[in-house]
């Protein structure tokens, strides 16, 4: 049972990772400049964080494999997002000699059935 576990959480993982990839070639296509992906803090991180001009994004990415059970960016929720903002604030205090004064926002790519959308400034 627990081998199953395993491998069916290898399996989301990897289609996770590849969910990420395509969506930091669209946002690099798109001009943005990545500068972390898979960022932890504790139990939670952020897919992506990179720099559309002067600003600062946060951007969570969602697929699913066709819409019949809701599109990937509903699954953005509020518990979500407030993970997503507690995870932010670490970044940045993180990382706050060098991001003082910098516009933030939050972004989110949702992967439908292999349609790619850009909700920008998401919550």
């Amino acid at each position: 049972m627990s081998a199953l576990r395993g491998s069916r959480r290898q399996a989301n993982h990897e289609k996770g990772q590849h969910s990420e990839d395509i969506a930091a070639s669209y946002l690099k296509k798109n001009g943005y400049i990545i500068l972390e992906r898979n960022w932890r803090f504790h139990k939670n991180e952020i897919d992506i964080i990179a720099r559309d001009g002067s600003c600062l994004v946060f951007v969570e990415v969602k697929a699913r494999k066709s819409s019949l059970h809701g599109f990937g960016c509903e699954a953005v929720d509020r518990r979500k997002q407030m993970l997503i903002r507690k995870v932010a604030e670490a970044y940045l205090i993180f990382k706050h000699h060098s991001l003082t004064g910098i516009p933030c926002r939050f972004d989110v790519i949702s992967i439908d059935g292999g349609a790619i959308s850009l909700f920008k400034n998401a919550f």
